[in-house]
């Protein structure tokens, strides 16, 4: 069997969950069995060295300047036919070989709730691709029942959907020794020597649907002298607002802008935050929830979409529409740190990348 597989993600130099997502799939699929003949397109050179056995693998790199999945990609799909074609993403190409196996991913449906924190360009093109995907792969995978109730509420489609959630690193995202824990802290203050001692940490792309300026409102109300805010991720949109809400805040001195952390000090951040605040108004999966928990870090989400899903009871969820009700929260998951802390490890054992990688190719070999 021959599995074709985009993996254009890597080659973009983004750093998002699909990215991730996309990565930590590619790097396990051709060591699971030796019998499947891996194909990864891509339009360009990624940074990962895969260190794979030739005899079941290869990349086909088709340079192209524009639309790749839609003007190149089809043209190597014809030539290389493989079996079946794996999509990270919620798009399909859309000319393709016809008896041609087709999966594809659909990460979140925010576009349909939230169309107004979208440029239109990018409402447009995502959703009429995601509607596609939705309409014409032969197999869908949601990452959580949360994305698959969506995918039934705005496509009306339950047949060959698979909930198959995200996994994490836990060699990378673990909990440390108090010894570790002051190592990782002194890495940290040589990239960042302003990082406070105490502080709510919040990780993620800088756009809207994140409820990053909810969450400013919420540290606002937090009576602590202490305690401060740091953000952390640069990739998103319509990010000047929330830089602005961040400028006029009445604790601007008090947050912290990192831009997008080093993957080798995302550990490292988690442990040392006194406490991890996902106030999302909607998320797909939530990947930055099941990392904190690994690291041991107390979570704070919201009560809607997959983040329930995601946390079970090792987190503490509040309403995003309230700042009051988050810096509730907050105070009480700093409280109950300790709880919080052994609930959230127990909690992302349920999850990881070896897990994710195997039923995902049980979806495809199917």
């Amino acid at each position: 069997m021959r599995i074709g597989f985009d993996v254009s993600d890597l080659s973009t130099g983004r750093a998002d969950g699909t990215t991730r997502y996309t990565y930590e799939l590619a790097k396990r699929f051709p060591g699971m069995d030796q019998s499947i003949n891996w194909m990864y397109f891509t339009p360009g050179e990624y940074r990962e060295n895969f260190q794979f056995s030739s005899h079941n693998f290869q990349t086909v790199i088709s340079k192209w300047p524009k639309w790749w999945t839609q003007s190149r990609l089809p043209i190597d799909l014809y030539r290389y036919r493989p079996d079946v074609f794996f999509m990270p993403i919620q798009q399909l190409p859309i000319l393709r070989p016809g008896k041609m196996k087709t999966a594809a991913v659909i990460h979140d449906l925010a576009v349909h709730m939230y169309p107004e924190q979208y440029r239109y360009k990018d409402w447009l093109l995502l959703r009429a691709f995601s509607a596609q995907a939705a309409r014409e792969a032969d197999e869908i995978i949601a990452v959580s029942q949360a994305t698959a109730d969506d995918i039934a509420k705005y496509y009306g489609r339950t047949e060959n959907v698979r909930v198959v959630h995200h996994g994490v690193d836990h060699e990378m995202f673990c909990e440390s020794s108090g010894e570790e824990k002051e190592k990782s802290l002194v890495k940290l203050k040589q990239k960042y020597p302003n990082l406070p001692k105490k502080f709510i940490l919040f990780v993620g792309q800088i756009q809207p649907r994140k409820n990053i300026t909810g969450l400013i409102e919420a540290f606002e109300m937090i009576d602590d002298a202490e305690l401060e805010l740091v953000i952390a991720g640069s990739h998103g949109w319509l990010k000047q607002a929330i830089f602005d809400r961040v400028n006029q805040s009445i604790k601007r001195d008090k947050i912290h802008r990192l831009g997008r952390v080093p993957d080798d000090l995302l550990p490292a951040l988690y442990r040392n935050a006194e406490v991890f605040v996902l106030p999302s108004f909607y998320e797909g999966f939530g990947m930055p929830l099941v990392e904190a928990m690994a690291s041991g870090c107390p979570v704070v989400t919201s009560n809607v979409s997959s983040m329930p899903e995601v946390t079970g009871d090792a987190a503490v969820l509040i309403d995003p529409n309230s700042s009051e009700d988050m810096a509730r929260g907050i105070e009480r998951a700093i409280i109950e740190r300790e709880k919080l802390i052994l609930k959230g490890l127990v909690r992302s054992q349920e999850f990881s990348w070896d897990k994710c990688a195997q039923e995902t190719l049980e979806v495809l070999i199917g």
